[in-house]
């Protein structure tokens, strides 16, 4: 039930980020083309997430925020597209099982600095990481086919998830990368800020 439930949870916030990155161009083509990006960039961001914590040994599950998709959605509308709210749910981390007496185990939800700043670092990372094979696979394909639109589009979505997710504000991940180590945070929020602006200025 409960994995049943997260699969849910994730398939809504895709289809979500899908429309949002798309909108006002809602076009069959230019969706899949989307649809390819956001499947790259958001879902293996989240599974980032949980994986990391499931090899700390935390139970973890995403859950998709209700005011969170609908920012995702509204703000695209508003903004014809110009600025998508890309934080439509988050992997939430439950505790770890830890042995209290060799017949008794129990959950605790304490993590350490680190541990908190490695698991919210690790979605950016692969976005980043993906990013950069989009991008640079982007120029052996030509120009005007379709295989170089899904790359540069994927590209683009993974540096903007890798971007929007490092800003040190707030709930964001980059927020608790930063409280642990701003040079953790610079190894990563700079070249996504960079490899962002070339992506946007080189259209």
């Amino acid at each position: 039930m409960a994995r049943t439930r997260e699969i849910v949870h994730l398939v809504a916030s895709l289809l979500v980020l899908t429309i949002a990155f798309t909108y006002p161009s809602l076009s069959p083509e230019r969706m899949i083309i989307v649809a390819f990006g956001v499947g790259t960039g958001f879902l293996l961001h989240e599974l980032a997430h949980k994986f990391t914590a499931l090899r700390y040994g935390y139970a973890a599950d995403y859950e998709a925020s209700p005011v969170g998709l609908l920012l995702a959605i509204g703000l695209s509308i508003i903004t014809r597209g110009a600025f998508v709210f890309a934080a439509p749910g988050a992997v939430m981390i439950r505790g770890r099982r830890v042995a209290y007496s060799p017949f008794e185990y129990q959950w605790d939800s304490f993590q350490s600095a680190k541990e908190f700043a490695y698991i919210s670092v690790s979605g950016a990372v692969v976005n980043l990481i993906l990013a950069v094979s989009f991008f640079t696979a982007s120029f052996f394909v030509s120009p005007s086919g379709l295989a170089h639109a899904v790359l540069r589009t994927a590209a683009f979505i993974n540096v903007f998830l890798a971007g929007f997710n490092m800003i040190p504000f707030g709930p964001l991940d980059g927020a608790k990368v930063w409280r642990y180590k701003p040079m953790l945070w610079a190894m990563i929020g700079i070249p996504a800020i960079v490899l962002f602006l070339i992506l946007f200025v080189g259209g």
